[in-house]
């Protein structure tokens, strides 16, 4: 997207203006989409998180500094609230592992989504927002609130992870 209509749309909003708040969030909907999809997995999640977001982002638009800044601010809101769906997930998540009997045997390919959502939050995030949505390092380091060597360190163990489960998939 171009910058100079970024900042003019944000200007806009800023003032109240509705109409242009909707076409900011429509330039961004698909790599938000898609970046929701790859934290959350489940398409009622990711249209709560996408929903909320919007609303946050709208109540909060007065306070942005840096009208350039849009895509990573409104990125920094939808991750936030997608990691409090998963902490509110987790519970749920335990409970049916603790109390699931049955197993189903899976012969099938790997699935990458699968294995990307068995990685620790602490991995699967950086991962996401750098291969999926196509976020810096350092603008990955901005949204977490995270030195770069972290979030560079955590990729890196991230991919080791992933690649290991992938290949314990293909062998098991």
């Amino acid at each position: 997207m171009e910058k100079d209509l970024q900042i003019k749309l944000v200007k806009k909003a800023k003032k109240g203006d509705a109409h242009a708040f909707v076409q900011l969030c429509e330039m961004y909907q698909v790599v938000l989409y898609n970046a929701a999809y790859k934290l959350l997995l489940n398409d009622a999640d990711v249209a709560d998180c996408l929903q909320e977001t919007e609303i946050r982002a709208w109540q909060k638009i007065t306070n942005l500094k840096n009208e350039a800044a849009f895509n990573t601010w409104i990125f920094r809101i939808m991750v936030n609230h997608a990691k409090d769906i998963l902490k509110k997930r987790v519970a749920v998540i335990e409970f049916e592992e603790r109390h699931a009997k049955s197993e189903v045997a899976d012969y099938g390919a790997p699935d990458l989504n699968q294995e990307l959502s068995a990685l620790s939050e602490i991995y699967r995030i950086p991962l996401v927002l750098y291969y999926y949505a196509g976020f810096s390092i350092k603008e990955i380091s901005e949204q977490l609130k995270m030195s770069t060597n972290t979030v560079k360190t955590r990729l890196m163990r991230g991919r080791v992870k992933l690649k290991n489960l992938l290949e314990e998939e293909n062998n098991g």
